[in-house]
């Protein structure tokens, strides 16, 4: 298979279990993966209230990718979105773009070849309803059920937006959505919920503090049945005791790479902060 730009954003760099997960799941269905992503590829939609600092960041984005000349794969869907609904109307692309979950469903009989190790749980899909291009829901419960041992439970609970960021406005929705979502999946026997996108597995994997149901991303399932998946350090960092030993679990060197007085004041807050409440 021909190399493919894995653009997998700017947001998602906190899960690095993901990122690696993704990577090694296009590699099992022969893909030969480019990665792309952090600020330097940014789609511009977080400057949407500024309009030429939008067209700016995704003028400069596509114009890296036309330079690779490799088709696109994506991960995020506000990227996704934004380059069909707002990149194509300022630049053009010389390149098809797919996402993740379409180019692993396409050769899902490869990676069902490579899904060796039998994942005895019981899970439930968190389904949103804004990322209309593509049909994740539906692609990501397909490619679930190719894990053996695996039960895959369906959801009424059908969320708005794309992701769970979308709703970090309006807290008491969210809370809403999680307590139907918990209350749901634990009386159908679901032992974990399984989110499709990053912002979700952000907001979502505190939960097992509070309920018991754990919470885990599809792509680090897929791989964890391939062998070759990685601990979500995201989610050891939140569920620890305190913020000491967070801070402890992080590191040093980590810290210093986004400077003490950033981290105290704006990342360590977002890792502790537990699942909104109803």
């Amino acid at each position: 298979m021909a190399a493919l730009t894995f653009w997998y954003g700017c947001n998602v760099v906190r899960h690095a279990d993901i990122i690696h997960a993704a990577i090694a799941l296009l590699e099992a269905v022969g893909v030969e993966v480019r990665p792309a992503g952090g600020p330097a590829y940014c789609c511009g939609t977080t400057k949407d209230a500024n309009l030429r600092a939008a067209e700016g960041m995704a003028t400069r984005t596509v114009e890296k990718f036309n330079a690779l000349g490799n088709d696109v794969v994506t991960w995020c869907p506000s990227c996704h979105r934004h380059m069909g609904d707002f990149v194509e109307h300022y630049t053009q692309p010389r390149f098809e773009v797919s996402h993740i979950t379409e180019v692993l469903y396409r050769h899902r009989d490869r990676l069902a070849a490579k899904l060796v190790h039998p994942v005895a749980r019981t899970v439930m899909l968190h389904r949103h309803l804004g990322f209309r291009e593509v049909e994740v829901n539906r692609l990501v419960a397909e490619l679930l059920r190719l894990v053996p041992g695996l039960t895959v439970l369906e959801s009424t609970v059908e969320v708005p937006a794309h992701m769970c960021s979308e709703l970090a406005r309006l807290p008491a929705v969210l809370s809403d959505v999680m307590a139907r979502s918990v209350a749901e999946a634990r009386a159908a026997g679901a032992e974990d919920l399984v989110t499709v996108f990053h912002s979700c597995q952000r907001l979502w994997c505190g939960l097992s503090a509070e309920a018991p149901l754990g919470v885990v991303n599809y792509a680090s399932l897929l791989a964890r049945s391939m062998g070759v998946a990685q601990p979500d350090e995201y989610a050891q960092w939140k569920l620890a005791a305190s913020d000491a030993e967070a801070v402890a679990m992080i590191g040093a060197q980590r810290i210093d790479r986004v400077g003490a007085d950033v981290f105290r004041a704006e990342v360590l807050p977002e890792i502790r902060r537990r699942p909104p409440r109803r």
